[in-house]
Protein backbone atom coordinates (compact mmCIF):
# COMPACT_ATOMS: atom_id res chain seq x y z
CA UNK A 1 0.00 0.00 0.00
CA UNK A 2 2.95 2.24 0.37
CA UNK A 3 4.16 1.94 -3.03
CA UNK A 4 0.61 2.64 -4.12
CA UNK A 5 0.37 5.71 -1.90
CA UNK A 6 2.82 6.91 -4.57
CA UNK A 7 0.60 6.48 -7.38
CA UNK A 8 -1.28 10.67 -8.32
CA UNK A 9 -4.43 7.92 -8.77
CA UNK A 10 -4.37 6.30 -5.54
CA UNK A 11 -3.58 9.37 -3.51
CA UNK A 12 -6.55 11.03 -4.60
CA UNK A 13 -8.61 7.94 -4.32
CA UNK A 14 -7.39 7.65 -0.44
CA UNK A 15 -8.14 11.94 0.27
CA UNK A 16 -11.65 11.37 -1.58
CA UNK A 17 -13.05 7.99 -0.28
CA UNK A 18 -10.89 6.25 2.23
CA UNK A 19 -10.05 9.22 4.48
CA UNK A 20 -13.88 10.76 4.67
CA UNK A 21 -14.99 7.04 5.43
CA UNK A 22 -12.22 7.25 8.45
CA UNK A 23 -13.06 10.45 9.70
CA UNK A 24 -16.75 9.80 9.93
CA UNK A 25 -16.27 6.65 12.31
CA UNK A 26 -13.49 8.87 14.46
CA UNK A 27 -16.04 11.81 14.72
CA UNK A 28 -18.43 9.49 15.71
CA UNK A 29 -16.37 8.15 18.52
CA UNK A 30 -15.70 11.59 19.48
CA UNK A 31 -19.00 12.42 19.84
CA UNK A 32 -19.28 9.71 22.75
CA UNK A 33 -16.65 10.96 24.65
CA UNK A 34 -18.12 14.72 24.20
CA UNK A 35 -20.85 13.72 25.91
CA UNK A 36 -19.34 12.10 29.39
CA UNK A 37 -17.77 14.99 30.62
CA UNK A 38 -17.57 13.96 34.63
CA UNK A 39 -14.24 12.82 36.00
CA UNK A 40 -13.85 9.24 37.18
CA UNK A 41 -11.70 8.42 39.86
CA UNK A 42 -11.03 5.43 42.00
CA UNK A 43 -11.05 4.69 46.04
CA UNK A 44 -9.50 1.61 46.39
CA UNK A 45 -6.09 0.51 47.93
CA UNK A 46 -3.45 0.58 45.32
CA UNK A 47 -2.72 -3.45 46.16
CA UNK A 48 -6.48 -4.15 45.14
CA UNK A 49 -6.37 -2.58 41.78
CA UNK A 50 -6.67 -4.35 38.29
CA UNK A 51 -4.84 -1.86 35.71
CA UNK A 52 -5.13 -2.26 31.71
CA UNK A 53 -1.98 -0.86 30.11
CA UNK A 54 -2.37 0.21 26.87
CA UNK A 55 0.63 0.85 24.45
CA UNK A 56 -0.35 1.59 20.64
CA UNK A 57 2.53 3.42 18.97
CA UNK A 58 3.00 2.36 15.37
CA UNK A 59 6.91 3.32 15.65
CA UNK A 60 6.94 0.98 18.74
CA UNK A 61 9.25 -2.25 18.56
CA UNK A 62 9.47 -4.42 21.28
CA UNK A 63 13.43 -4.52 21.09
CA UNK A 64 13.69 -0.59 21.21
CA UNK A 65 16.06 0.67 23.38
CA UNK A 66 14.71 3.83 23.88
CA UNK A 67 13.84 6.76 26.59
CA UNK A 68 10.26 6.09 25.68
CA UNK A 69 10.80 2.15 25.41
CA UNK A 70 12.48 2.70 29.19
CA UNK A 71 9.40 4.46 30.58
CA UNK A 72 7.34 2.26 29.35
CA UNK A 73 9.30 -0.84 30.97
CA UNK A 74 9.47 1.39 34.11
CA UNK A 75 5.87 2.12 34.34
CA UNK A 76 4.59 -1.40 33.69
CA UNK A 77 6.89 -3.17 36.20
CA UNK A 78 6.31 -0.94 38.93
CA UNK A 79 2.59 -0.97 37.81
CA UNK A 80 3.13 -4.55 38.82
CA UNK A 81 4.85 -4.32 41.59
CA UNK A 82 2.60 -2.11 43.32
CA UNK A 83 -0.88 -3.18 42.42
CA UNK A 84 -2.65 -6.49 42.16
CA UNK A 85 -2.63 -7.96 38.31
CA UNK A 86 -1.86 -5.89 35.37
CA UNK A 87 -2.57 -6.93 31.63
CA UNK A 88 -0.73 -5.20 28.95
CA UNK A 89 -2.88 -4.83 25.34
CA UNK A 90 0.09 -3.77 22.77
CA UNK A 91 0.42 -3.56 19.14
CA UNK A 92 3.27 -5.75 19.57
CA UNK A 93 5.50 -7.40 22.37
CA UNK A 94 7.47 -5.51 24.76
CA UNK A 95 10.34 -7.65 26.09
CA UNK A 96 12.22 -6.80 29.44
CA UNK A 97 8.89 -6.82 31.13
CA UNK A 98 8.85 -8.72 34.41
CA UNK A 99 8.02 -12.27 33.37
CA UNK A 100 4.78 -12.82 34.81
CA UNK A 101 3.58 -9.99 33.14
CA UNK A 102 0.86 -10.76 30.70
CA UNK A 103 0.55 -9.18 27.41
CA UNK A 104 -2.19 -9.16 24.85
CA UNK A 105 -0.84 -8.48 21.21
CA UNK A 106 -3.39 -7.16 18.88
CA UNK A 107 -2.06 -6.47 15.38
CA UNK A 108 -3.61 -3.65 13.16
CA UNK A 109 -5.85 -4.91 10.37
CA UNK A 110 -8.24 -2.85 8.21
CA UNK A 111 -8.17 -1.51 4.59
CA UNK A 112 -5.52 1.17 5.09
CA UNK A 113 -2.94 -0.69 5.99
CA UNK A 114 0.16 1.17 5.40
CA UNK A 115 -1.14 4.45 4.97
CA UNK A 116 0.67 5.59 8.58
CA UNK A 117 -2.24 8.47 9.40
CA UNK A 118 -5.22 6.41 8.64
CA UNK A 119 -3.84 3.74 9.87
CA UNK A 120 -3.29 4.90 13.52
CA UNK A 121 -6.66 6.38 13.16
CA UNK A 122 -8.35 3.03 12.33
CA UNK A 123 -6.61 1.45 15.11
CA UNK A 124 -7.58 3.45 17.44
CA UNK A 125 -11.52 2.43 16.93
CA UNK A 126 -10.12 -1.24 15.77
CA UNK A 127 -8.41 -2.28 18.86
CA UNK A 128 -11.17 -0.73 21.46
CA UNK A 129 -13.40 -3.32 19.92
CA UNK A 130 -11.27 -5.95 19.42
CA UNK A 131 -10.16 -5.88 23.35
CA UNK A 132 -13.40 -4.50 24.68
CA UNK A 133 -14.77 -7.52 25.55
CA UNK A 134 -11.21 -8.82 27.32
CA UNK A 135 -11.74 -5.21 29.39
CA UNK A 136 -15.19 -6.11 30.01
CA UNK A 137 -14.78 -9.44 31.51
CA UNK A 138 -11.16 -8.28 33.16
CA UNK A 139 -13.10 -5.23 34.87
CA UNK A 140 -10.20 -3.35 35.70
CA UNK A 141 -10.13 -0.50 37.93
CA UNK A 142 -8.28 1.69 35.15
CA UNK A 143 -6.83 1.89 32.23
CA UNK A 144 -3.33 3.87 31.61
CA UNK A 145 -2.06 4.49 28.14
CA UNK A 146 1.10 6.51 26.98
CA UNK A 147 -1.02 8.84 24.56
CA UNK A 148 0.35 7.69 20.75
CA UNK A 149 -0.54 9.85 17.74
CA UNK A 150 -4.33 9.83 16.55
CA UNK A 151 -4.79 6.78 19.36
CA UNK A 152 -7.76 7.82 21.55
CA UNK A 153 -8.48 3.53 22.38
CA UNK A 154 -8.01 4.23 26.36
CA UNK A 155 -10.74 7.22 26.39
CA UNK A 156 -13.13 5.55 24.30
CA UNK A 157 -12.75 2.36 26.43
CA UNK A 158 -13.08 4.02 29.69
CA UNK A 159 -16.12 5.61 28.56
CA UNK A 160 -17.95 2.13 27.53
CA UNK A 161 -16.82 0.82 30.72
CA UNK A 162 -17.04 3.44 32.91
CA UNK A 163 -13.73 3.58 35.13
CA UNK A 164 -10.59 6.34 35.34
CA UNK A 165 -8.05 6.56 32.17
CA UNK A 166 -5.12 7.57 33.21
CA UNK A 167 -3.66 9.31 30.06
CA UNK A 168 0.39 9.90 29.96
CA UNK A 169 1.57 12.76 27.94
CA UNK A 170 5.05 13.75 26.92
CA UNK A 171 4.44 16.60 24.33
CA UNK A 172 2.19 17.67 21.60
CA UNK A 173 2.95 15.36 18.02
CA UNK A 174 1.55 18.48 16.30
CA UNK A 175 4.62 20.17 17.80
CA UNK A 176 7.22 17.65 17.11
CA UNK A 177 6.15 17.42 13.87
CA UNK A 178 6.39 21.23 12.99
CA UNK A 179 9.73 21.61 14.94
CA UNK A 180 11.62 17.91 14.72
CA UNK A 181 10.40 17.16 11.20
CA UNK A 182 7.98 15.22 9.65
CA UNK A 183 4.36 16.17 8.02
CA UNK A 184 1.52 15.45 9.62
CA UNK A 185 -1.20 15.33 6.20
CA UNK A 186 -4.19 14.66 8.30
CA UNK A 187 -3.49 17.90 10.46
CA UNK A 188 -6.91 19.11 11.69
CA UNK A 189 -7.85 15.54 12.56
CA UNK A 190 -4.78 14.87 14.84
CA UNK A 191 -5.68 18.30 16.53
CA UNK A 192 -9.09 17.38 16.86
CA UNK A 193 -8.24 13.53 18.79
CA UNK A 194 -5.65 15.32 20.75
CA UNK A 195 -7.54 18.02 22.07
CA UNK A 196 -10.12 15.43 22.77
CA UNK A 197 -8.51 12.67 24.46
CA UNK A 198 -7.04 15.29 26.98
CA UNK A 199 -10.70 16.73 27.84
CA UNK A 200 -12.36 12.86 28.11
CA UNK A 201 -8.91 11.65 30.25
CA UNK A 202 -10.08 11.47 33.91
CA UNK A 203 -6.15 12.27 34.83
CA UNK A 204 -3.52 13.23 32.48
CA UNK A 205 0.28 12.73 33.80
CA UNK A 206 3.21 14.72 32.32
CA UNK A 207 6.74 14.56 33.35
CA UNK A 208 7.48 18.48 33.00
CA UNK A 209 5.58 21.80 34.48
CA UNK A 210 5.85 22.97 30.95
CA UNK A 211 3.50 20.53 29.34
CA UNK A 212 1.07 21.28 31.74
CA UNK A 213 1.25 25.00 30.88
CA UNK A 214 1.02 24.08 27.29
CA UNK A 215 -2.36 22.40 28.28
CA UNK A 216 -3.76 24.59 30.64
CA UNK A 217 -3.34 27.25 27.66
CA UNK A 218 -4.87 24.62 25.34
CA UNK A 219 -7.77 25.12 27.45
CA UNK A 220 -7.41 21.58 29.22
CA UNK A 221 -8.86 21.42 33.09
CA UNK A 222 -5.76 22.28 35.17
CA UNK A 223 -6.38 19.81 38.20
CA UNK A 224 -6.99 16.92 36.41
CA UNK A 225 -2.99 17.07 35.46
CA UNK A 226 -0.20 15.97 37.78
CA UNK A 227 3.35 17.02 36.53
CA UNK A 228 6.22 13.68 37.88
CA UNK A 229 9.65 13.49 36.75
CA UNK A 230 10.71 10.10 35.11
CA UNK A 231 12.16 7.72 36.88
CA UNK A 232 14.67 4.70 37.06
CA UNK A 233 14.88 1.26 38.40
CA UNK A 234 17.28 1.73 40.98
CA UNK A 235 18.09 -2.36 41.44
CA UNK A 236 19.40 -2.21 37.59
CA UNK A 237 21.47 0.81 37.11
CA UNK A 238 23.71 0.65 39.85
CA UNK A 239 27.66 1.17 40.69
CA UNK A 240 28.11 -2.01 42.05
CA UNK A 241 28.29 -3.10 37.93
CA UNK A 242 32.07 -2.99 37.51
CA UNK A 243 30.94 -3.04 33.65
CA UNK A 244 34.45 -5.03 32.66
CA UNK A 245 33.08 -7.02 29.95
CA UNK A 246 32.14 -3.50 27.95
CA UNK A 247 35.78 -2.22 28.57
CA UNK A 248 37.51 -5.46 27.64
CA UNK A 249 35.38 -5.58 24.12
CA UNK A 250 35.92 -2.23 23.27
CA UNK A 251 40.10 -2.41 24.64
CA UNK A 252 39.95 -0.10 26.84
CA UNK A 253 43.39 0.79 29.11
CA UNK A 254 42.93 0.87 32.47
CA UNK A 255 44.07 4.03 32.35
CA UNK A 256 41.24 5.69 29.78
CA UNK A 257 38.88 7.97 31.25
CA UNK A 258 35.73 7.12 29.22
CA UNK A 259 32.91 9.17 28.49
CA UNK A 260 29.85 8.46 27.44
CA UNK A 261 26.49 9.86 25.58
CA UNK A 262 23.72 7.42 25.58
CA UNK A 263 20.41 8.34 23.19
CA UNK A 264 18.98 7.72 19.70
CA UNK A 265 20.24 10.93 18.71
CA UNK A 266 17.60 12.63 18.08
CA UNK A 267 17.34 16.47 17.28
CA UNK A 268 17.06 17.64 21.51
CA UNK A 269 19.86 14.97 22.56
CA UNK A 270 22.82 17.95 21.92
CA UNK A 271 24.94 15.02 20.96
CA UNK A 272 26.66 17.02 18.22
CA UNK A 273 27.53 19.25 21.06
CA UNK A 274 29.63 16.54 22.61
CA UNK A 275 31.27 15.76 19.47
CA UNK A 276 31.94 19.59 19.18
CA UNK A 277 33.49 19.20 22.46
CA UNK A 278 35.41 16.31 22.17
CA UNK A 279 39.00 17.69 20.00
CA UNK A 280 39.80 20.35 23.29
CA UNK A 281 39.32 17.50 26.25
CA UNK A 282 41.63 15.04 23.42
CA UNK A 283 44.26 17.35 23.36
CA UNK A 284 44.47 18.24 27.14
CA UNK A 285 44.24 14.66 28.48
CA UNK A 286 45.04 12.04 25.17
CA UNK A 287 43.48 9.04 28.03
CA UNK A 288 40.04 10.39 27.17
CA UNK A 289 37.82 8.23 25.66
CA UNK A 290 33.95 9.10 23.87
CA UNK A 291 31.94 6.57 24.11
CA UNK A 292 28.52 7.57 21.86
CA UNK A 293 25.73 4.92 22.88
CA UNK A 294 22.80 4.28 20.47
CA UNK A 295 21.93 5.13 16.64
CA UNK A 296 19.50 7.63 15.32
CA UNK A 297 19.48 10.28 12.56
CA UNK A 298 21.91 12.61 14.41
CA UNK A 299 24.56 10.39 14.24
CA UNK A 300 26.20 10.95 11.07
CA UNK A 301 26.09 14.73 12.01
CA UNK A 302 28.35 13.79 15.15
CA UNK A 303 30.83 11.32 13.22
CA UNK A 304 31.26 13.70 10.61
CA UNK A 305 31.91 16.32 13.59
CA UNK A 306 34.47 13.66 14.68
CA UNK A 307 36.12 13.06 11.54
CA UNK A 308 37.18 16.09 10.65
CA UNK A 309 38.34 17.25 14.51
CA UNK A 310 40.95 14.76 13.91
CA UNK A 311 40.16 12.53 17.41
CA UNK A 312 38.30 9.58 15.35
CA UNK A 313 40.93 7.17 17.68
CA UNK A 314 39.84 8.61 20.86
CA UNK A 315 36.35 7.53 19.83
CA UNK A 316 33.66 4.21 19.64
CA UNK A 317 30.45 3.84 17.97
CA UNK A 318 28.27 1.02 20.00
CA UNK A 319 25.59 1.35 17.70
CA UNK A 320 22.28 0.39 19.50
CA UNK A 321 22.44 -2.29 22.66
CA UNK A 322 19.37 -4.08 24.38
CA UNK A 323 17.88 -2.30 27.28
CA UNK A 324 19.60 -4.41 29.48
CA UNK A 325 22.28 -4.66 28.19
CA UNK A 326 22.32 -0.83 28.85
CA UNK A 327 23.36 -0.37 32.25
CA UNK A 328 26.95 -2.39 31.66
CA UNK A 329 27.94 0.12 29.16
CA UNK A 330 27.01 2.90 31.99
CA UNK A 331 29.03 0.99 34.70
CA UNK A 332 32.07 1.11 31.83
CA UNK A 333 32.45 4.86 31.95
CA UNK A 334 33.52 7.38 34.05
CA UNK A 335 31.77 10.25 32.66
CA UNK A 336 28.34 10.91 31.81
CA UNK A 337 27.01 13.58 29.16
CA UNK A 338 23.13 14.58 29.02
CA UNK A 339 24.01 17.74 26.66
CA UNK A 340 20.66 18.89 25.61
CA UNK A 341 19.62 21.87 23.73
CA UNK A 342 17.34 24.55 23.30
CA UNK A 343 14.12 23.58 21.40
CA UNK A 344 14.06 25.57 18.23
CA UNK A 345 11.53 27.37 18.35
CA UNK A 346 12.74 29.12 21.51
CA UNK A 347 9.98 27.35 23.83
CA UNK A 348 10.76 25.74 27.34
CA UNK A 349 12.51 22.61 26.91
CA UNK A 350 9.90 19.99 27.71
CA UNK A 351 11.80 16.90 28.31
CA UNK A 352 12.56 14.62 31.90
CA UNK A 353 15.29 12.39 30.24
CA UNK A 354 14.93 8.83 31.67
CA UNK A 355 19.25 8.86 30.68
CA UNK A 356 19.23 11.31 33.40
CA UNK A 357 17.72 9.55 35.90
CA UNK A 358 19.81 6.07 35.18
CA UNK A 359 23.24 8.27 34.84
CA UNK A 360 22.23 9.47 38.22
CA UNK A 361 21.30 5.61 39.66
CA UNK A 362 24.76 4.68 38.03
CA UNK A 363 26.55 6.59 40.56
CA UNK A 364 28.98 8.33 38.19
CA UNK A 365 30.16 11.44 37.48
CA UNK A 366 27.51 13.62 34.96
CA UNK A 367 27.77 16.81 33.22
CA UNK A 368 24.31 17.99 32.10
CA UNK A 369 22.84 21.02 30.16
CA UNK A 370 21.29 23.35 32.71
CA UNK A 371 18.00 23.59 30.79
CA UNK A 372 14.82 23.54 32.39
CA UNK A 373 14.10 20.57 34.66
CA UNK A 374 17.67 18.91 34.16
CA UNK A 375 18.61 22.18 36.17
CA UNK A 376 16.03 21.15 38.74
CA UNK A 377 16.44 17.83 39.09
CA UNK A 378 20.49 18.21 39.61
CA UNK A 379 22.12 20.86 41.31
CA UNK A 380 25.50 22.06 39.78
CA UNK A 381 28.90 21.03 42.31
CA UNK A 382 26.60 18.60 44.33
CA UNK A 383 25.26 16.16 42.18
CA UNK A 384 26.44 17.23 38.81
CA UNK A 385 28.46 19.72 36.68
CA UNK A 386 25.71 21.87 34.96
CA UNK A 387 26.49 24.23 31.51
CA UNK A 388 25.08 26.14 29.21
CA UNK A 389 22.66 24.64 26.80
CA UNK A 390 24.43 24.25 23.76
CA UNK A 391 27.90 24.89 24.99
CA UNK A 392 30.52 22.60 23.46
CA UNK A 393 33.64 24.67 25.07
CA UNK A 394 31.59 24.40 28.54
CA UNK A 395 31.33 20.85 28.45
CA UNK A 396 34.65 20.22 27.36
CA UNK A 397 36.15 21.85 30.50
CA UNK A 398 33.46 20.37 32.69
CA UNK A 399 35.05 16.68 31.36
CA UNK A 400 38.58 18.07 31.67
CA UNK A 401 38.41 18.66 35.46
CA UNK A 402 36.32 15.45 36.17
CA UNK A 403 39.20 13.75 34.07
CA UNK A 404 41.65 14.99 36.49
CA UNK A 405 40.11 14.76 39.63
CA UNK A 406 38.73 10.92 40.72
CA UNK A 407 37.54 12.67 44.13
CA UNK A 408 35.23 15.03 42.54
CA UNK A 409 34.03 12.23 40.43
CA UNK A 410 33.31 9.76 43.07
CA UNK A 411 31.53 12.49 45.41
CA UNK A 412 29.20 13.42 42.19
CA UNK A 413 28.19 9.87 41.67
CA UNK A 414 27.33 9.17 45.19
CA UNK A 415 25.51 12.19 45.85
CA UNK A 416 23.67 11.49 42.62
CA UNK A 417 23.12 7.97 43.35
CA UNK A 418 21.88 9.17 46.96
CA UNK A 419 19.34 11.97 45.17
CA UNK A 420 17.46 9.43 42.93
CA UNK A 421 17.07 6.73 45.09
CA UNK A 422 15.38 8.87 47.44
CA UNK A 423 13.19 10.46 44.90
CA UNK A 424 13.26 9.26 41.32
CA UNK A 425 12.30 5.71 41.36
CA UNK A 426 9.79 4.11 38.83
CA UNK A 427 8.11 2.95 41.64
CA UNK A 428 7.79 6.89 43.38
CA UNK A 429 6.92 7.78 40.05
CA UNK A 430 3.73 5.24 39.93
CA UNK A 431 2.85 5.86 43.70
CA UNK A 432 2.34 9.60 43.22
CA UNK A 433 0.01 8.28 40.01
CA UNK A 434 -2.23 6.44 41.93
CA UNK A 435 -2.38 8.73 45.08
CA UNK A 436 -3.96 11.34 42.06
CA UNK A 437 -5.91 8.57 41.16
CA UNK A 438 -7.32 7.66 43.83
CA UNK A 439 -10.10 10.13 45.52
CA UNK A 440 -9.78 8.67 49.04
CA UNK A 441 -5.78 10.28 49.57
CA UNK A 442 -7.31 13.95 48.02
Amino acid sequence: MVQLYKNRFIRVLVRTIVYPFVQRMIHRDLAQLRNDVNRRLVDIDASDMRVAYIRSDFWLNGNSSNGAMAHTIGVVNALKHLCRKVIVYSICKINYLSDDTRQTITSPKGCVLGISELQEMEYSHYLAEKIYPLLNAEKPSFIYQRYGRNNYTGVLLANKLNIPCVMEYNGSELWMADNWGGKIRYRKTTEEIELAVFHAADLIVGNAQTLKDELVARGIQPDKIVIIPNGVDADKFNPNNSGAEIREKYNMAKDDIVVSFVGSFGPWHGAEVLAQAAAKVVKANPHVKFMFVGNGGGLPKVQSIIRESGVESNVIYTGVVKQNEAPNYLAASDILVSPQIPNPDGSPFFGSPTKLFEYMASGKAIVASNLDQMGQILFHEETALLTTPGSAGEVADCIIRLAEDAKLRKTLGQNARDEVVKKYTWNTHVKKILEALNKGNK
